[in-house]
């Protein structure tokens, strides 16, 4: 597992983090899992395992309703929310990352995004 840095380490003074992975005690539910590889015809494979990553540590229901929302936007270009504010900061993210494989973002936006 990649050692996390949270950013709160770069703006605040004598932070330290732990690191632990807990991966294998929060899986991607079975039936999210199926809802997302709908997703791998419309993404690439470098995205598609980012985006599983995101839908780890959330209830089963709430993976699944992260994946259908994804695959909707994936597809249609409709971003949905969940009125969850920690859902939808992720799914907010992953719309974005969505944009930029598919290659719909405004312009100038990735030189913002990306520092370019």
């Amino acid at each position: 597992m990649k050692k996390k840095n949270f950013m709160v380490k770069s703006f605040a003074r004598n932070v330290q983090v732990k690191n632990h992975d807990l991966r294998r005690d929060y899986g991607l539910d079975p039936c999210a899992d199926r809802e997302m590889t709908t997703l791998e015809k419309k993404v690439s494979p470098q995205l598609y395992g980012m985006l599983i990553q995101q839908l780890l540590g959330f209830h089963a229901d709430m993976q699944y309703e992260m994946a259908v929302d994804l695959v909707i936007f994936a597809y249609q270009h409709i971003a949905n929310s969940t009125g969850c504010p920690s859902v939808d900061f992720i799914l907010d993210v992953c719309y974005t990352w969505i944009a930029t494989d598919q290659g719909i973002l405004k312009p100038g936006v990735k030189s913002f995004l990306y520092n370019h």
